[in-house]
């Protein structure tokens, strides 16, 4: 049941941030920019936690060894991650930004077997395969060497992210308290990064604004919650690896949305991507595996 759970809300983000990347575009076309949004999804989503928070009756109170975890686990993912996987989003495709942000999957398996000497099982060694194989087809066209390295830089920190997460034991509390925190503190962050760099706008179309409060709700207030949640449940591996369901969203809204073309390639990628996934749902977790 709670391996159930823990990927169904790793799905859950990953289709949330699979459709997000379309809000942030039509975000830029009415006054907004990469520092702006990932400022505004964190900042605006604060009112939203709170009140979920205090609905929900949990104290939101940490000591100081908590506010320092928070502190280094919200320069990771809300910030740092954000920032250059949206700034990679100026300079080369949503696809191909996405493509190369998957690299995480891996740089969390790796890490586990080498750093934390933990043992993975061949069946998730298969899924990271398939589904690793499956975001390489997505991988075409003319690229920016800055575009592709944002990207890359976007895959580095998320891993780490999702590897604080995990280690740091803050996963084991309230997952919309660990937002919430997240939110404050990448807040401040990206508010004097933004100030110091002069790229906080603060004048946006109606538009605008709607996108932008529509990218904070469901990223900042349900799919960085529910990225926690999965990894109590799973662990950092097995997340890792159903959070390749988002560019099989971004590929399905393409064609319904975009009216894109659907192309032999893409269909072969998204096979191989669920093919990943199915694996790992259908796996038993064995006592030594992650989780």
């Amino acid at each position: 049941m709670n391996k159930t759970k823990g990927i169904a809300f790793g799905v859950l983000a990953a289709v949330i941030y699979g459709y997000t990347p379309i809000l942030a575009k039509l975000a830029y076309l009415e006054g907004s920019n990469y520092m702006s949004l990932t400022f505004y999804r964190n900042f605006l989503s604060i009112p939203f936690l709170f009140f979920m928070l205090k609905h929900k009756e949990i104290d939101i109170k940490i000591n100081r060894s908590e506010g320092k975890k928070f502190a280094i686990l919200a320069s990771l993912g809300p910030t740092l991650t954000a920032l250059t996987l949206y700034g990679a989003y100026n300079y080369i495709s949503v696809g191909m930004a996405t493509t190369i942000h998957y690299i995480y999957p891996v740089l969390v398996t790796a890490s586990c077997i080498l750093i934390f000497k933990e043992k993975v099982s061949k069946e998730k060694i298969i899924a990271l395969v398939l589904s690793t194989i499956g975001i390489m087809m997505f991988f075409e066209g003319a690229f920016s060497i800055i575009g592709v390295t944002l990207a890359l830089l976007s895959g580095i920190f998320y891993a780490a992210h999702i590897l604080y997460i995990d280690k740091s034991g803050l996963n084991s509390m309230y997952p919309f308290k660990i937002t919430f925190y997240l939110s404050i503190f990448s807040s401040v962050y990206l508010f004097i990064a933004g100030i110091v760099s002069n790229n906080l706008v603060f004048a946006m179309t109606p538009e605008g604004w709607l996108f932008t409060i529509l990218i904070a709700f469901f990223v900042s207030f349900l799919a960085n919650t529910f990225i926690p949640i999965g990894v109590k449940y799973v662990g950092p591996t097995v997340t890792s690896i159903v959070g390749m369901f988002e560019p099989i969203t971004s590929v399905i809204l393409g064609i319904l949305i975009l009216h894109e073309p659907v192309t032999t390639r893409n269909i072969i990628a998204c096979i191989l991507i669920l093919a990943g996934v199915l694996v790992v749902t259908i796996t038993k977790d064995k006592r030594n595996d992650i989780k």
